[in-house]
C-alpha cells in the first residue's frame, strides 16, 4: 500500500526520473526556516565545509529531513527502509550571475545502484526568473554518463565544474517551479542544472538525498548515513546520530567527523574541488 505519492505520480518519477510539486511544510513553516537559515549564516554557522550534512548539526534541519510525510513519500519511490545520505544549503542572489552546470548527483556519491534520490525543498520563491532546476526528462535512463572537460568558470556554483557528456539541445529542459515549503524529487542519474537568478529576491533551497541502506559505493573509503526509517540489515554505511542541539560538544565532533568522510569519498570518486550540487 502507498502511503503518499499518487500510481500517476510513481509513473511521472519511473518515466522522467522526477516529480514536483509536492508539499513538506506550510508557508508559514518555510518563513521560519529561512529566518534560521538566515541566522546560522550570520552567525557563520553554514560557512566552507559546514553548509555539508548540516542535519546532524542543527535539530530544525534534522525535524525537517525526518517528517513524517516527507518519508511517506520517499518511501513510496524506495521502499520502506531509508537513510538520509547527504544534504546542502543553495543560495542565489538576485543578478549575482551564478548559474549550475548540467549533471548527475550520483557522480559525487558513487552509489551502485543508483537507487537514490534527491529531495529539492524550496525556502524561498523558486521560479523560472530566479534560476529554479531544470530537468532533462528521463535522462535518468541513461545510467552514469562520462563528464565533459569541466565547466569551471567563476560563475558556476559547482566547483568541480561538472558537465555531464550529454547534448542538452536534444532535450526540452522542464523548469522546477517551487513555492516555498514545495519540494521536487529527482533520480541521482537525472541531468538537471540551473540558469542565473534574475529575480530581486533571493532563491534559497535544501537538498536532501536519501537511498536504501543495501547500496554499495565504488572506493575504498567508508561514508556514513543516518537511519531515518526502516532498518538496516547490511552494515555498509556507518550510522549517524540525531544533533542534540547546534552547539553542543558531542553533536559537533559528529558532525564534523561525518563531513570528513563524505567529502574524502568525494575526492576518492574524482571531484578533488567539488564544494557542492544542485
Amino acid at each position: 500500500m502507498f502511503k503518499a505519492l499518487s500510481e500517476s505520480q510513481r509513473n511521472q518519477y519511473r518515466c522522467d526520473g522526477f516529480v514536483f510539486p509536492l508539499p513538506v511544510l506550510s508557508e508559514a513553516e518555510a518563513a521560519a526556516f529561512a529566518g534560521r537559515m538566515e541566522r546560522a549564516y550570520a552567525d557563520g554557522k553554514l560557512d566552507g565545509m559546514a553548509d555539508t550534512k548540516f542535519y546532524l548539526r542543527f535539530p530544525w534541519v534534522h525535524e525537517g529531513a525526518t517528517r513524517p510525510g516527507l518519508l511517506d513519500m520517499i518511501e513510496d519511490l524506495i521502499g520502506p527502509d531509508i537513510m538520509l545520505y547527504h544534504n546542502t544549503v543553495w543560495s542565489k542572489e538576485g543578478g549575482d550571475g551564478r548559474y549550475v552546470s548540467w549533471h548527475q548527483d550520483n557522480t559525487y556519491f558513487g552509489h551502485d545502484p543508483c537507487e537514490v534520490l534527491t529531495v529539492w525543498l524550496a525556502i524561498t520563491p523558486a521560479t523560472d526568473k530566479s534560476g529554479c532546476m531544470e530537468f532533462l526528462a528521463g535522462t535518468h535512463r541513461l545510467g552514469q554518463l562520462a563528464l565533459r572537460p569541466p565547466d569551471a568558470t567563476s560563475g558556476n556554483l559547482l566547483s568541480s565544474g561538472q558537465t555531464s557528456d550529454i547534448e542538452p539541445s536534444a532535450y526540452d529542459p522542464v523548469a522546477v517551479e517551487l513555492r516555498p515549503g514545495e519540494a521536487s524529487v529527482h533520480h541521482a542519474f537525472l541531468v538537471h542544472g540551473s540558469r542565473p537568478n534574475r529575480a530581486d529576491h533571493r532563491r534559497l533551497g535544501i537538498a536532501l538525498i536519501y537511498h536504501r541502506p543495501g547500496l554499495r559505493q565504488f572506493g575504498e573509503c567508508r561514508t556514513s548515513a543516518l537511519l531515518v526509517r526502516g532498518q538496516d540489515n547490511f552494515n555498509h554505511f556507518d550510522h549517524e546520530r540525531p544533533p542534540k542541539s547546534e552547539d553542543d560538544p558531542e553533536t559537533l565532533r559528529h558532525f564534523e567527523a561525518a563531513v570528513a568522510r563524505y567529502r574524502a569519498k568525494v575526492r576518492e570518486l574524482g571531484n578533488a574541488t567539488v564544494g557542492r550540487f544542485d
